[in-house]
């Protein structure tokens, strides 16, 4: 990964520090301009990027005598700068350049104005200990799970999900509740709508006028008690599925659900989950494809202790952060 030629000629760099490091002739350096000559290095669907680099991404390159070594990518959002991308050539891993590229980056998002650095990766990257243990060492905060998303054949969800003894019961019996086919809102449900949205732990993106157009109605919940929107469970059909051998079957994914904070601990939540899963099974067979993600840590639990074991997969997606340094950690 390291055989380019030419690479001085053709990446705009300006040198801001050269440690050695033990390696004769590394440098680091922000990148500008055709940076190109480090494609090999990172994600290639993001080799394009570097073609001409300009904000908002923020790059820096390690290069040993000239020939690209390492490379950190990434862009300055609006909530901070967010590494994408960051990779060391094979032979020369295990020497501090990852860890010196994490600093010299965070330098450089910082002079882009970045309040803070963040970071995400799946469980399923294979170098996501490395990844990890090289940012923890460049100052960064330790892993903290923020994301776990499901994928199931609806069937077996109801199914099992159904025989739950804490949720059965309440099926039986909702209290009040009912799971309703969600509809146009009325003057009441805007009401209900506009308190839910107001509740600090409901995120603007989860709101029912985010891409209302897409809503697929016949797997879609409204949670109500005594007649009141308290909560909801949208669908969407899915393009496809990202699993081999499941591609092409029909797919839902539920891309928003919330319930009222005060009613958390009421489980109903997971009710709706089931009524609309049963109605998928109805609409699209037994066959069809789930999809769900969550954020809350309590959701997030729930999903890898009781829903893990009957899902095709389970995605799980872990958050770093560290405040900008101005120096080297």
């Amino acid at each position: 990964m390291i055989g380019i030629a030419g690479v001085k000629d053709r990446v705009g760099m300006n040198d801001v520090t050269a440690p050695n490091g033990g390696i004769a002739g590394l440098r680091f350096a922000p990148l500008s301009g055709n940076a190109a000559a480090f494609a090999t290095l990172g994600f290639p669907r993001l080799a394009p990027v570097l073609n001409q680099l300009e904000p908002p991404w923020v790059a820096v390159g390690a290069t040993v005598g000239g020939l690209p070594a390492g490379l950190a990518l990434g862009q300055s959002q609006d909530d901070g700068a967010r590494l994408l991308s960051l990779t060391v050539a094979r032979s020369l891993r295990n020497r501090g350049i990852g860890r010196t590229l994490a600093a010299e980056w965070g330098k450089a998002a910082a002079a882009a104005g970045a309040s803070g650095l963040i970071t995400a990766f799946s469980d399923k990257l294979p170098e996501r200990a490395a990844l990890a243990a090289t940012l923890s060492a460049a100052g960064w905060n330790a892993p903290r799970l923020t994301h776990v998303r499901a994928i199931g054949e609806a069937a077996p969800m109801v199914e099992a999900v159904g025989s739950w003894p804490s949720l059965a019961g309440r099926l039986r019996d909702p209290e009040g509740f009912s799971f309703d086919p969600w509809r146009t809102s009325d003057a009441a449900d805007r009401a209900a709508l506009a308190a839910l949205a107001a509740e600090p732990e409901h995120l603007p993106l989860m709101h029912p006028d985010v891409r209302a157009e897409l809503i697929e109605p016949a797997c879609s919940v409204a949670v109500r008690r005594q007649g009141v929107l308290v909560g909801w469970v949208l669908a969407e059909r899915a393009e496809s599925v990202p699993l081999d051998g499941y591609r092409d079957r029909p797919a839902i994914d539920y891309r928003s659900a919330y319930l009222a904070r005060s009613l958390w601990h009421t489980g109903m939540l997971v009710g709706a989950y089931w009524h609309a899963y049963a109605r998928q099974v109805a609409a699209f067979g037994p066959t069809s494809i789930a999809m769900f993600g969550t954020m809350f840590p309590r959701m997030m639990s729930l999903v890898r202790r009781r829903f893990a074991p009957i899902s095709l997969r389970v995605d799980e997606t872990f958050e770093m952060i560290r405040e900008p340094a101005t120096g080297s950690p």
